[in-house]
């Protein structure tokens, strides 16, 4: 935790990814925003992370470390879980006998990071296909269950954790990739090797912050948009952009008055008046009204 510590004063960016052990329920593809955050909720909540893989770069894309954190918490006979996700995470190399005999426990280490986070200010998280990672650490973090609502998981997020971004949002964004692509098949496009076993988080993290480097600069306005959410999160960054943005629209708002004047008064309405005595005889007088 000291080295983590240590490597955040100059590397702020970090990208994570989680192994965990699936999805309770399916979702289905026509199912509302609510109805995906309610089935992501259920199991994330049901379950226990096994591994946790943080990558901390600058922005240059220079990187600082790796770490892979694996969790003892987890009991394949015992606790929810998937098992085709299980299986999978088997056939890639996930030795989980020797992670819940070696591993460590997931309060302490939260504990910890929570400390260190706090004492550090402008990190900026990056995922691929985030958004189960994003719940595992926020769950973490918090100790408490995940919000009932995803409009109120995404403010959530963004109090906590601050900015973030999400690779496959990114990779639709980006001439020549897309969201179709899988995370390997992104590093491939873009000319890079992978660093380790994929489905594993220490190495899936490394990777991905190689690749979050590589097309950040050709990327438009992509922070805050996770795949599979339907809320963006509203970082304090965002929130002081938007601010600018609206300062510098009314100064010029004002400029402009200042150089061409105030508008126009609007043509003058005349409301027909009965004067007695003017004319003599009586009758109407055209008195102008602005």
């Amino acid at each position: 935790m000291s080295l983590i510590e240590k490597c955040l004063r100059t590397h702020k960016w970090i990208a994570m990814d989680t192994e965990f052990p699936g999805s309770l329920r399916e979702t289905s593809q026509n199912a509302t925003d609510q109805e995906r955050y309610n089935d992501m909720r259920f199991s994330v909540g049901k379950t226990k992370v096994i591994q946790l893989g943080l990558t901390l770069f600058d922005v240059s894309g220079s990187i600082g470390g790796t770490w892979e954190i694996n969790f003892a918490d987890f009991r394949e006979t015992e606790d929810a879980r998937n098992e085709k996700s299980i299986g999978f995470l088997k056939r890639n190399g996930l030795d989980l006998k020797k992670i819940r005999e070696e591993g460590i426990g997931i309060r302490d280490f939260f504990l910890d990071l929570n400390l260190i986070l706090k004492q550090t200010r402008n990190i900026t998280w990056v995922t691929f296909h985030g958004s189960y990672d994003i719940a595992y650490l926020l769950k973490g973090l918090t100790g408490e269950s995940l919000p009932v609502t995803s409009d109120r998981f995404s403010k959530s997020v963004a109090r906590i954790l601050g900015s973030v971004y999400d690779l496959k949002v990114m990779a639709d964004r980006c001439n020549g990739l897309s969201s179709r692509l899988g995370l390997q098949s992104l590093a491939n496009e873009v000319g890079l090797n992978r660093v380790g076993t994929a489905h594993h988080a220490g190495s899936d993290s490394e990777l991905t912050a190689r690749v979050f480097a590589k097309i950040f600069d050709n990327v438009g306005d992509s922070e805050g948009y996770i795949y599979g959410l339907g809320h963006r999160i509203i970082s304090d960054r965002l929130k002081q952009e938007a601010m600018m943005m609206h300062q510098m629209h009314m100064n010029h708002v004002m400029m402009m008055s200042r150089c061409y004047g105030p508008p126009p008064p609007p043509f003058p309405l005349r409301m027909p008046r009965f004067v007695p005595g003017h004319p003599p005889f009586g009758g109407l007088v055209l008195v102008p009204r602005v």
